[in-house]
């Protein structure tokens, strides 16, 4: 696929998971590829701001132990966790 648009970035990843052989695995990946983009796309960011967001997530990784994960933490501190059991053991997101 040739790439001239940025939405041809995205149409591209999301065309190369549909080769994922797992359904559901397929359904998370384009959806999140889809969303990230188009975050990226609302907020114009910029490459410095992408490399200082990985930048981040590398320091992540560097401080996460056997015993230690700082993804989870970061999952935590956004809501994030809670989200998901809200999602999967309420009422429809209402506990």
């Amino acid at each position: 696929m040739i790439i001239e648009h940025e939405q041809d970035v995205t149409r591209a990843v999301v065309s190369e998971l549909e080769r994922a052989p797992d359904p559901r695995f397929r359904q998370i990946m384009s959806a999140f590829v889809r969303h990230l983009h188009d975050f990226a796309r609302e907020v114009r960011l910029t490459e410095q701001e992408f490399r200082a967001a990985i930048g981040y997530i590398v320091r992540l990784g560097r401080h996460t132990t056997e015993t230690h994960n700082e993804a989870v933490l970061m999952a935590g501190s956004l809501g994030f966790s809670q989200l998901i059991v809200m999602l999967n053991n309420g009422n429809n997101g209402q506990v």
